[in-house]
């Protein structure tokens, strides 16, 4: 629950803060997809939220912006062909993204994305995992990972 003073936009970004915080002191990667950049297009009220530049924000060494390409979208597709409930196209792209690339988690306050929690499978074989920020880091050395191929 948020404390007093806050609204539920203020919790979820003191959430994400610890993420970035682990990723600027290098102990973990964010893969995000590229499709991001069009939906965070609102003014974040806190002057320190990365959503102020946000294009900047993705520059970081931290930051793997996937591209939105043919598989990402067939797999999209596929994914709300296959009738999950409650994903609608901006979700399928995060989730296809996560699926390609073989991300093991993925952060989100979704309730009908975390209700997939480890439903899904990931191209190397393992499942998805859906949480919010703070229950689990993703996997230190994934960058590393996605780019070597």
């Amino acid at each position: 629950m948020p404390g007093p003073g806050k609204n539920f936009t203020d919790a979820r970004f003191d959430m994400c803060r610890e993420t970035l915080k682990a990723a600027e002191a290098g102990e973990i990667e964010i893969v995000t997809s590229a499709f991001t950049l069009a939906e965070v297009c609102k003014r974040a009220p806190d002057p320190t939220s990365p959503a102020i530049n946000l294009p900047a924000f993705f520059d970081q060494s931290y930051i793997l912006l996937v591209p939105v390409d043919k598989a990402i979208g067939q797999r999209a597709q596929n994914l709300q062909l296959a009738g999950l409930f409650g994903v609608k196209p901006p979700d399928a792209v995060h989730l296809a993204s996560a699926l390609v690339h073989s991300v093991p988690v993925l952060h989100s306050f979704d309730t009908d994305l975390l209700d997939l929690d480890m439903r899904l499978t990931l191209d190397d074989g393992n499942q998805l995992k859906i949480c919010r920020p703070t229950h689990e880091k993703p996997t230190p050395g994934l960058l590393e990972k996605m780019r070597d191929g």
